[in-house]
This record gives C-alpha cells, structure tokens and sequence, in this order.
C-alpha cells in the first residue's frame, strides 16, 4: 500500500488547488478522527478518508474552485465530482476502498438530496456522516475562502448545524460533535488558510 500522506503532500507540493485546502483537510482529519472515536467507527481508513476528501478537487479549474459568487448549473454539476474523483483517485492510488467509499460519501445528505449517489440516512457510511458534519463545521469557522468571506464564530456554527440536523447531516452525530467541541481544541499548528 502506498502512504497517504505521501499522497497528499506530493500533490499539495505540485498543485495550488490542494495546497490551498491543505489546512482545511488536516484540520477535518483531525475534527473527524476525534469524533469516529466517540462514535465507535474510527479506523485507518475513515482516517485517511478525512484527510484526502477533498483530493479530488484538483481536477477542477481554479476559476470554479475559487469563484467568489455563486456557481452556475454547470460549474455546480463539475464541482459534484470531486467525491466521485476523490474515491478513483483512493481505491487506484492507495488501493484502500474503504477510504475512497468514505470519501464518495461525505457530500451525501441524510434527506438523500445530496451527491454523487443521492443516499440517504443509513445507506450512507457513518465515516462519510462523520466527514460531512466535521467539513462542514470547519469550512464555517476556520476556511475562509472566496466564496466565504465572513466565517462564523463556534456557536453560530453549531446552530446552522442544528438547523440542518436530521436534512444534510445525521443529528445524532452533530449532538455529538457539539458535545465533544466543549472537550477537545484544534491545535494551533493547523490553523491558517
């Protein structure tokens, strides 16, 4: 098997896209590996999983990734294949299927509107929930990116993420990760971009 963190650091090193979400996706590895622990579901591929979710964004032009209004119907449409990339890329590169399904995952919705599959509630793995809540939590709080300007303090974070509890994420595990925010703090060293 080759390492994922070689992985993700040659391409970081060798292209501006991932080097730009380089902090937002350690910081979601470590958001999402704290709370698979609460949840029973951690192991090295929800790990890994959470580190590369966003690995297939580097196919994507710069001009829709970074576009700081909103995207049209088509640079949405490309935009919804990075989960899909993001699993080839895993299941070919690092021959670790579990990951990449965990990967395909993460922008799935419990209301079963999200992509690429359109699952809902429990046909969606609990890493990919995982992933989703600690993604989302982060890029409101930490990931100020063009299109996100204002980030938001912790405590508006977690009410949008009550807001959409039990619609895009699983409520019980955003019950959880608001409760295990009050016990863990992101270390410095991730902060940043």
């Amino acid at each position: 098997m080759k390492d994922p963190e070689y992985l993700f650091h040659k391409i970081a090193q060798d292209n501006t896209v991932v080097q730009y979400f380089k902090n937002h996706s350690m910081r979601v590895m470590f958001l999402a590996s704290s709370l698979a622990k609460r949840c029973s579901c951690y192991d090295e591929n929800l790990r890994v999983a959470a580190l590369l979710h966003d690995i297939g964004k580097m196919g994507i032009s710069k001009q829709i990734l970074f576009k700081p209004e909103k995207l049209n119907d088509l640079e949405y449409v490309i935009l919804q294949t990075h989960p899909h990339t993001g699993n080839l890329i895993v299941r070919k590169q690092l021959g670790m299927p579990k990951a990449a399904e965990f990967i395909r995952d993460h922008h799935e919705r419990w209301d079963g509107h999200g992509y690429p599959r359109g699952l809902k509630e429990e046909e969606i793995s609990i890493q990919g929930r995982v992933i989703a809540v600690c993604d989302a939590f982060d890029t409101m709080t930490m990931d100020n990116r063009e299109y996100n300007p204002e980030l938001m303090d912790y405590t508006d974070a977690y009410n949008e993420l009550k807001r959409n509890a039990w619609t895009q994420f699983d409520g019980s595990l955003v019950e959880k990760f608001i409760g295990m925010m009050g016990d863990i703090r992101i270390p410095d060293f991730l902060h940043g971009n």
